[in-house]
């Protein structure tokens, strides 16, 4: 026979098993790699099915289990590790349960979705179906399969539900960007933390915003020059009401009888000599440093009230005045 006949006929036989083997998988699937025999021999049922490894299973069609005691068990699944479950359509579950028990295992019941966990009958890592053509699903990190937003974190018990952004090089910055760059979150060495929301609003929707730190709103460098306050606005405040507490001292005290009143020759000396009331800043010292508002409003009662005693003084003496005039009067 001919080298060309015999080349021929191998190949025809060729192609015929094939066949044959196609035809056998139509029926089940195949192990690909598995004790023969034994209480770890994988279990292959499902049409067009595989498994690798050992006691693994693979009884739904076009599924595929790999590992130890990995089971495929619905249609188009994919199982991965050891001890782990994907029994949903096109559903697939990644690592390792912590032990074959289904009440241990780590088990994918959630079609068209991805479950990855290790060590653990939940998973640290869930990834939801999407809606169909071009959509996308969501995320979940923790023990959720029905995440509520794109990425959902759910802690463990006695565990903080946290994000880490860690830059390598301390000098690049951390941030969370929020629609655009117009709108992040940031931290750097230079600038501290900053909350951006450029040509646009912030708002804080709360009960009571509580700040152990020192604001400064349209300020400068010069406006905070030798300033020690924990609220610096430039630019006006637009109130209905201002409360003042812990004051430390008012001056109630004017009216006591020890308190000596300036004549009226003392006062006018004072303000010939100093151009300003007593007690009171003077022009200069208020253009340059700024006043106290609480003390102002202090000094200002202290001169009503001076004023007060002088009317009163004067009450007096022209009632003496016309006392005198009417006496005067009568004779």
């Amino acid at each position: 026979m001919k080298p060309r006949m015999i080349l021929v006929m191998m190949l025809s036989t060729m192609l015929t098993l094939n066949v044959i083997d196609t035809k056998a998988q139509e029926k089940g699937g195949c192990d690909l790699c598995g004790p023969a025999s034994g209480t770890t021999q994988n279990v292959v049922t499902g049409n067009f099915s595989a498994t690798i490894g050992a006691a693994c299973e693979a009884t739904g069609a076009y599924s595929l289990a790999s590992g130890l005691y990995a089971k495929a068990n619905a249609l188009s699944t994919f199982a991965m590790g050891k001890y782990v479950r994907a029994r949903a359509t096109n559903s697939m579950v990644i690592g390792t349960g912590s032990s074959n028990s289904d009440t241990r295992a780590l088990i994918n019941n959630i079609p068209n979705s991805l479950m990855i966990g290790f060590n653990s009958s939940v998973p640290t890592l869930f990834v939801s179906n999407s809606s169909g053509f071009n959509t996308s699903g969501k995320i979940g990190i923790g023990n959720i399969t029905n995440p509520q937003s794109k990425l959902h974190i759910k802690s463990d018990a006695k565990e903080n539900a946290g994000i880490i952004l860690e830059p390598t090089n301390t000098t690049d910055m951390a941030f969370l960007q929020m629609y655009d760059a117009n709108h992040k979150i940031s931290v750097s060495i230079n600038d501290g933390m900053s909350f951006v929301s450029r040509n646009d609003k912030m708002n804080f929707d709360a009960s009571n915003i509580k700040m152990n730190a020192k604001v400064a709103i349209n300020t400068t460098e010069d406006f905070l020059k030798d300033a020690n306050y924990a609220l610096a606005v430039s630019g006006g405040i637009l109130t209905t009401e201002v409360l003042v507490k812990e004051v430390t001292e008012w001056y109630d005290f004017v009216f006591d009888d020890s308190y000596k009143l300036a004549t009226f020759n003392e006062l006018e000396n004072y303000i010939d000599k100093n151009g300003h009331l007593p007690d009171m800043p003077s022009e200069k010292d208020v253009l340059n440093d700024g006043y106290n508002m609480v003390e102002m409003d202090g000094l200002l009662l202290k001169k009503i009230e001076e004023l007060t005693l002088y009317a009163i003084e004067l009450n007096k003496l022209v009632e003496k005045q016309q006392e005198i005039i009417e006496s005067l009067q009568s004779k």
